[in-house]
């Protein structure tokens, strides 16, 4: 199955958070960063900012982990979708998420998934650094690789 997924680059993310800005308008219409889908971790001690965004993991634990089976995937995006009306607000695709990129909405009680905006993400769109890129799945790699020769030719082979 060819599909897009998200793909981020911590070490271009300047925690600006322009991200979740754009991403709560986009579902919710308003500017709340408690409102979206993904979140700008500031690492105060490594003066340090790390978006936690969903990775659409393939055996998506969230979807196997939900109790009553109230989260799917949209077959044309691979993004994530929840059916509110019947989900239980238990949490458990929270506690199942390995990236930690779910969280509750606190006015509705239901889990905040990434729906890749319907295919065109605009976490990606706004993101002035590019921290964020929207790839095929095969390609995922190749920025990684780029920057781990990169790494290697300045000496470092570790954090950029």
């Amino acid at each position: 199955m060819r599909h897009k997924v998200l793909v981020v680059y911590s070490h271009k993310c300047t925690g600006c958070r322009i991200c979740e800005q754009w991403c709560a308008q986009s579902h919710h219409g308003q500017m709340n960063p408690a409102k979206a889908r993904l979140a700008i971790h500031r690492i105060h001690d490594r003066q340090r900012s790390l978006p936690v965004a969903c990775s659409q993991c393939v055996k998506a634990p969230c979807i196997e982990g939900c109790p009553v089976g109230c989260i799917s995937r949209d077959e044309q995006t691979f993004g994530l979708l929840l059916n509110a009306e019947d989900c239980i607000g238990c949490r458990i695709c929270v506690e199942r998420c390995v990236r930690g990129a779910i969280k509750m909405d606190a006015d509705e009680q239901v889990p905040l998934l990434c729906d890749l905006c319907g295919g065109d993400p605009q976490c990606v769109k706004h993101c002035p650094e590019g921290a964020i890129q929207y790839v095929e799945f095969d390609q995922v790699d190749r920025g990684f690789r780029h920057l781990q020769a990169l790494r290697l030719l300045e000496g470092k082979g570790g954090e950029p």
